[in-house]
């Protein structure tokens, strides 16, 4: 997961299982663990995602993307229809687009 999170440079992984969204990790959830354990090498993904994470369907305006980021206090949106995920819309994505 933090190699996921690293290489995408998004600060979020989504956590599925038999290809059905299940959960997040992000670079917060990571860090809240560091600071309440010792080692961590031995936690898998499920042990500190976030369930039932905040999501949009594909074909979303962007501008809703955004005030669903605003009014949760979250960055970025997993993109996922019916529980399979899709992908994810960033803040930094609407920014670069130039929708902000």
């Amino acid at each position: 997961v933090i190699v996921e999170i690293s290489e995408k440079m998004l600060g979020v992984a989504a956590v599925l299982k038999k290809g059905k969204l299940v959960g997040v990790v992000t670079d917060g959830d990571i860090r809240r663990m560091l600071n309440k354990y010792e080692n961590i090498n031995g936690l898998k993904a499920e042990d500190i995602m976030t369930t039932h994470p905040k999501t949009i369907e594909p074909g979303v305006l962007a501008v809703k993307a955004l005030n669903e980021m605003q009014s949760n206090g979250i960055s970025q949106l997993l993109v996922a229809e019916k529980g399979v995920y899709q992908g994810v819309v960033h803040l930094h994505n609407l920014i670069n687009e130039g929708i902000l």
